[in-house]
């Protein structure tokens, strides 16, 4: 039996201003996204795609229409649901980084634990399984303006998947990046998508970092265009 979309859109569209200045930024999207897919996101600026990310990650909400979770609508969600869904149910990735410059590599991925009141003993060790699993082993105690760019966002990674999310989002994930980094953190996000089950959802503007997606959604001036299905690359995989 097949199982439910770990998300949906039903319709959802989102708009701004009022009258001739309204601006359409979705218009009635209806997309599903099912546990342990990799979806890229593409589209030209305006297409409405970042108004997508946004709302998957609960930073935002539908003007209407409906966004639907592990089957629980959050239509009527006030501030504080959404904040808890986000802590608890959703990892984010973003070309920026977002780091604490002045702190370690594993008291960076611990930060969403203490939000969580998790004990320290715990929260360090499962900041440094983390840390193992993108390939920091012993750079632990390294401070961030000490590492590389790439090992920069192989932190953030880490900080993403140490709460164990539901759906882990990436914005622009390789954008800060060069070709060769931007290939490993991309095997990187591949190897949790693929070994560890992690979905997946990347917005990217690159349709060779979007080829590493088992499937690409691609926004036109507010509506889905088109549902491409790839292979996903296997040629630099670790």
């Amino acid at each position: 039996m097949t199982s439910p979309p770990l998300l949906e859109f039903r319709q959802v569209s989102k708009t701004y201003g009022h009258g001739e200045a309204t601006i359409h930024a979705l218009n009635r999207v209806d997309l599903s996204i099912r546990a342990g897919e990799f979806v890229a996101i593409m589209g030209p600026s305006g297409s409405g795609k970042s108004t997508a990310m946004n709302i998957l990650g609960c930073l935002d909400v539908p003007s209407s229409g409906d966004y639907v979770f592990q089957g629980l609508s959050t239509q009527g969600f006030d501030r504080a649901q959404l904040t808890l869904l986000r802590r608890h149910m959703l990892g984010f990735v973003f070309q920026g980084f977002n780091l604490l410059s002045r702190t370690s590599a594993v008291e960076n991925v611990e930060l969403p634990l203490v939000y969580r009141g998790m004990p320290a003993g715990e929260r360090h060790r499962k900041a440094k399984e983390a840390l193992r699993l993108v390939g920091l082993s012993g750079r632990e105690n390294h401070k961030t303006q000490e590492l590389s760019g790439g090992q920069q966002q192989r932190v953030a990674i880490a900080r993403a998947i140490v709460t164990e999310p539901s759906l882990l989002l990436a914005d622009e994930p390789t954008g800060n990046l060069d070709t060769k980094t931007s290939i490993e953190i991309m095997d990187l996000m591949t190897r949790l998508n693929r070994e560890e089950g992690i979905t997946i959802v990347m917005v990217t503007h690159e349709p060779d970092i979007a080829a590493y997606a088992g499937r690409l959604l691609r926004f036109i001036d507010g509506k889905l265009e088109t549902e491409a299905e790839h292979k996903g690359r296997v040629d630099h995989v670790l």
